[in-house]
Order: C-alpha cells, then structure tokens, then sequence
C-alpha cells in the first residue's frame, strides 16, 4: 500500500500509540484535529480542497482577502471564542453590545445590565415599537427564557403566532432566518428557544455581537493546522478521502493519490458527503437513511465595492424588505475601505438582480454612491433546514473506530460555527475516552 503505515497496535488494555485521521478541514474537523493533537495523539487532518474552513473559509476575489460568506459569532459561543483566543494573542473578532438598527422603522440596544434584565431595557427602550408591542415581547420573552412553553413540537411562525405582527416583521422572524438559516413556517421552535436562552438567558455579554476581523480561515482553522503540525500532527490539504474501509484492527481510507491505514477515524465533513463514505459499512446504513432525509438551506453573500471614502454609520445594519438582511462594512471590521458584504439567508430562489435589490434596500439608510465592483458567492446548501424533530447522530457511531463531528451532530444549536466547534471538541473526547 502506497505511503506510510499509520497503523495502531491494539491490545487487551488498549492501544499503543493510535493515529487518528481526521476526514475534513472545516471548524469541526479542526477542532476535534486540535483536541486530538493536544491530548497528545498522533492525528492527521485531510481536506478535499485546498483552503481550511469548510463552509467558513477564506477566498480571493479582486485581490482580496474575503470569506465564502460573511459571519458573525454571538458570545455565547463559548467552545468558539474559547478555541479561537487559545491560538490568538490577539483575537480577531470585534465585540459589540447587542444591539440591531433597521432605520428607518427599528432600531433596539441592549444596555450592559445584567442578564435578562438588558434585553427587558433594550425591548422597553425600542424604536419602532408601541407601548402594547414592547409590553407583549418583554411577556413572551419572560416565558420561553423560563421554559413556560413548550417549543417542542412547534416551528418558529407556531411560537410566535400571539406576537404582534410587527414585532414578528421586524425582531423574532429576522433573528430566526439569521440564526437558523430557515424560514420560520418550518423552523424548529425549540432551537430557535435554545439560541435566545443561550444570547438572553445568562450572561450579558452572550448576547454580544462579535465581528470578525480576519477572513475566516486565518481566525481559527489556519492556526489550529499550524498547532497540529508543531505537536507532531499533518495535516493534507487537496486529499479527498474517496474510500473508507474498516478492518479487525484498523481504518484505511484511500484518496485520490494513495490509502493510509489509521486506528480510528473523525468524519467531519458536512452531512450531504457522509452518505458516500459510510454506505459501505453495514453497521452504519440506518445513519445513511437519517442523513439521507435532511433538506438544506442557501446562504448568499454579496460583496460590493464602494468608493474607499464611504464609510457606514455603523458597522452593520439590518435591512428590510428586499432579499438580504444585512449588510456589513468591512472598511470597519476587516480595514478593506469602501468595501460592504450584503446577506442573505434562507437564501432559495434568489433573482438573478439581487445584488441590485439589496443595493436598493441600502438606499433607505446609505447613499454610497456607484459601485465599482460586485461579486455574489451563494453556498447552495450552507447548512441543513433546521426543523422540528430532525434526526441528529451522536459522536458515536455504531462501529467503535468511526466517529462523527459536525454541524448536525446532536446539541442545542442549529447550523453554526458553535454547533461545529463544540462537536468537534466532544467527538474527539469521546474518542479519547476509549483509548
């Protein structure tokens, strides 16, 4: 077999010496590559393509460096910004107070109170809102921060059907598409519950919004391959797995180029390419028909180069009425003058004009003059359709070497770089718990 003979030696009282391989370079992968490597097992990280990040990585366009989609962290994403600031000594992510501006109809910021307490000032304290409007979000809100309603079976539309309509317009239904990436008449209410106890229900500063600074891959995934390396780990970039066997003893996977044979193995990539590596291990076919029943949703980013002169009131601002929700200046967060990101979640058939829509919608708060240039990057399946009753596997798969790390692993959040990281971090420990 070509290249080297990564194979682990098991015995009655576990294994000497295991190698782990590590299937995907996305923030799961990279997180639970890291833990691996920390923990001091022999890892190696491979990733079909040529940049880290998955579905949150650095691209270049015009001869910059930009993202494959514009994010923004909460902070509550504590396995997240934990990870990032271990390998920073200086984090890249901006901290901001909550607080969401959509001029001219709303506009709500969240003192620093504590917990709940600064949501219950920000919603009393809104623009845009009647005094019967903000009396009936500070109610419902009290109720699903104290569990009086059962999300369970509801989707986000169904939990928020006694709001005002206007609150629904303006707050929940937004928050609902940016942060599960689905649209509210099918959104899983209890994720949607989950992510606003996770922002509203601790911590003050976990409801902070966090900028990032860098591109994506240079904030976590670049320096986390670099600590691989420096603790003796590899990491292979350009090597798709095509083939995954399990043997007595042992994993092999084969890739374009050669096949190298590992104790265990983490399979982090994304839920639509896990079909075609498992299906041909019988103990993992009912995982194939789980998987097999997720729909997906789009995430369309709009890059827009403005004269470097312009610069918006704020760093970001929700937009109404039109295809994208926000937009960004990345003059303010990332030093690229002139330059705005327009997004677009539950993104599903977008016009072909919607880069001029979004610049429309812009027109309501922002005069930028002509654009330069304009780039649209749609990830056509960003992330799965976080619904009500989705099945999500465990860590731990019914074969005892192969184990799962992704976004729609079990856990409280729908699709984000917190879901990825914290099943990255819990399916290498519950790796090393059997080593």
């Amino acid at each position: 077999m070509a290249g080297e003979q990564n194979l682990a030696v098991s015995v009655k009282s576990g294994f000497i010496n295991p190698s782990v391989a590590i299937v995907g370079g996305g923030w799961a992968g990279c997180a639970a590559a890291l833990t691996l490597a920390e923990a001091g097992v022999r890892v190696t990280l491979l990733e079909a393509s040529r940049t880290l990040g998955g579905r949150a990585r650095a691209v270049e366009l015009q001869g910059q460096k930009l993202d494959n989609g514009q994010h923004i962290l909460l902070g509550a994403y504590e396995q997240t910004l934990q990870l990032i600031e271990r390998l920073h000594a200086t984090p890249g992510l901006w901290r901001l107070p909550l607080s969401l501006n959509q001029p001219p109809d709303f506009s709500l910021s969240c003192p620093r109170l504590p917990a709940p307490l600064h949501l219950l000032a920000g919603l009393l304290g809104a623009q845009g809102l009647d005094w019967r409007e903000k009396l009936a979000a500070a109610r419902w809100i009290h109720s699903l921060l104290n569990s009086e309603i059962d999300a369970d079976h509801l989707t986000v539309s169904q939990l928020t059907h006694t709001q005002p309509e206007k609150l629904n317009r303006l707050l929940w239904h937004p928050l609902c598409i940016s942060a599960l990436n689905t649209p509210p008449g099918i959104a899983s209410g209890r994720v949607f519950q989950n992510v606003i106890r996770a922002a509203f229900g601790g911590h003050n500063p976990h409801s902070d919004l966090l900028l990032p600074q860098l591109d994506l891959t240079s904030l976590f995934p670049a320096p986390a391959a670099a600590r691989i390396v420096e603790l003796g780990g590899s990491v292979r970039l350009s090597s798709r797995v095509t083939t995954l066997d399990p043997a007595p003893g042992c994993i092999t996977l084969q890739t374009c180029n050669d096949a190298h044979t590992y104790s265990h193995a983490i399979l982090a990539v994304a839920p639509q390419h896990l079909a075609s590596l498992i299906a041909p291990v019988a103990e993992l076919r009912p995982l194939v028909n789980d998987v097999a029943s997720y729909t997906y949703q789009a995430i369309a980013t709009a890059y827009v180069q403005y004269d470097p002169a312009f610069r918006l009131k704020k760093p970001l601002f929700a937009l109404a009425d039109g295809p994208a929700q926000f937009v960004f200046d990345r003059g303010q967060s990332h030093g690229q003058a002139g330059l705005l990101a327009f997004v677009a979640s539950a993104a599903a058939n977008l016009p072909i004009s919607w880069i001029e829509q979004a610049e429309a919608q812009l027109l309501r708060i922002a005069h930028p003059g002509t654009a330069r240039w304009r780039k649209s990057i749609v990830e056509k399946q960003a992330t799965y359709a976080c619904v009500p009753h989705l099945a999500r596997p465990g860590n731990r798969t019914q074969h005892p070497r192969i184990f799962l790390a992704g976004d729609y692993t079990d856990g409280a959040y729908p699709a984000t770089l917190e879901s990825a990281t914290l099943s990255g971090v819990q399916s290498a420990n519950t790796l090393l718990e059997q080593l």
